[in-house]
C-alpha cells in the first residue's frame, strides 16, 4: 500500500514540476514579439546601436540571448527555443543595418520572398527559415532543424 502512495505522490510531484516549468518558461510567441519590437523601437535601436559601437560580440538583454555579426551588420535576439539535438527551433528577432533579411546567426541565405516574408528551405534537408519584416530594420525569425 505504501508503495502505490509513493507512486502517486512521485506522479503528482513530476506533473507539478513539469507544470511549474512551462508557467516558468513562457514562451514568446510572433505576435507578442512583433508588439514588443514596435513598443520598444527606440530603446532597442539605442541598445544596438551602442552595443554595436564598442564591438561587443556576446550579451543579454531581457534575458534574451544576443549576438551581434559585425560581418553582416546584424544583432539577433534569441527569444525562444526548443527541442533536441537535431529537432530544435529557434524563434526571436534581429536588427538588420542595411535592412536585409540575414539568416540565423548571421549566415547569409538564398530567401525567397513570399506574401508575408521570406523563407529559406535546405535543398537535401529539412532545415527551414522563415523570416518577416517588423518595422524598418528590425525582422521576426523561426527557424527549423
Amino acid at each position: 500500500m505504501k508503495r502505490k502512495h509513493l507512486g502517486i505522490f512521485l506522479c503528482v510531484i513530476a506533473i507539478v514540476g513539469v507544470l511549474f516549468t512551462v508557467v516558468l518558461q513562457k514562451k514568446d510567441s510572433k505576435s507578442e514579439i512583433f508588439s514588443y519590437v514596435r513598443e520598444n523601437q527606440a530603446h532597442l535601436s539605442q541598445f544596438v546601436s551602442d552595443t554595436m559601437e564598442v564591438g561587443k560580440i556576446v550579451s543579454t538583454y531581457r534575458n534574451w540571448s544576443v549576438d551581434y555579426y559585425e560581418d553582416v551588420g546584424a544583432m539577433e535576439f534569441l527569444t525562444n527555443s526548443f527541442g533536441i539535438g537535431p529537432a530544435t527551433t529557434y524563434e526571436g528577432f534581429y536588427y538588420s543595418e542595411n535592412d536585409i533579411p540575414i539568416g540565423f546567426q548571421g549566415v547569409k541565405l538564398n530567401f525567397i520572398q513570399n506574401e508575408d516574408g521570406w523563407t529559406w528551405q535546405e535543398a537535401d534537408g529539412d532545415n527551414y527559415e522563415q523570416t518577416e519584416r517588423i518595422i524598418a530594420h528590425w525582422f521576426w525569425f523561426k527557424i527549423s532543424f
